[in-house]
């Protein structure tokens, strides 16, 4: 079944993609990740802590709040708007990609509290590859010219070396904290 964004990109001559991190950079949650070292005690890191942290030997993450629903946030009102404005042009397809193992609860969230009903996808991990694999997957159905937002640059450098072996895609990377 042809759908009319596809049609719609097709007729620009190119296919749209605009792809959005949640944590961060949608919205600010109190959403933690455990840090459990090689005997069993546990920190606790913010997701922007998160983003800078890099694990010792011994030590593993824990993302178990991740899979809940979320129960509050702030609003990162310019990056909320920018996504708004995307899912109102039918020419690009709008995605939010999160490191989180469900999607359902960033989708419900995004919908109820903030009117921005969007596909998201999660990617079920922190390692840069995983959202660098979905993202070249889009090339590879088609889309050329991509916009990618994510406060975590490990992610962005991660898509933009992946996607260097594709000289025609239109790579957009924004990292909302610089």
């Amino acid at each position: 079944m042809i759908k009319l964004i596809d049609i719609l990109n097709e007729v620009k001559g190119r296919k749209i993609l605009h792809i959005y991190d949640f944590d961060d950079t949608l919205v600010k949650t109190n959403t933690s990740v455990g840090i459990i070292d090689a005997e069993g005690n546990k920190q606790v890191l913010s997701s922007h802590e998160f983003a800078l942290y890099k694990l010792k030997p011994g030590e593993k993450y824990d993302f178990s709040e991740f899979d809940a629903m979320i129960r509050g946030s702030q609003p990162i009102l310019k990056n909320i708007k920018a996504i708004s404005q995307s899912l109102n042009d039918p020419s690009i397809k709008t995605t939010v990609l999160t490191a989180r193992r469900l999607a359902f609860p960033v989708m419900k969230h995004l919908r109820d509290k903030y009117g921005v009903n969007v596909y998201v996808v999660g990617v079920a991990g922190s390692n840069p590859e995983l959202k660098a694999d979905w993202i070249e997957n889009q090339v590879q159905k088609g889309y050329k010219t991509i916009k990618f937002v994510d406060d975590s640059q490990k992610n962005l450098d991660a898509v933009e070396k992946r996607l260097e072996k594709y000289p025609d895609i239109d790579l957009t990377l924004i990292n909302p904290l610089k």
